[in-house]
């Protein structure tokens, strides 16, 4: 299987979710910049995920 089609896979069939503790003030900035950028934070989770991965060579 190709990176590729590893990264679709590992995009699709979302079933866990994600509880994070983080400061109000980070998060606020965080998403402000989602919106005025128009991404979903999830998207940028899962991009962060996919790289670290990748860095690490586990795709």
């Amino acid at each position: 299987m190709s990176k590729n089609e590893k990264i679709i896979n590992l995009t699709r069939n979302k079933t866990k979710q994600l509880s994070l503790t983080l400061n109000d003030e980070l998060v606020e900035k965080f998403r402000k910049a989602c919106e005025i950028n128009k991404v979903k934070s999830t998207q940028l989770f899962e991009l962060w995920m996919i790289e670290y991965l990748d860095k690490n060579d586990l795709l």
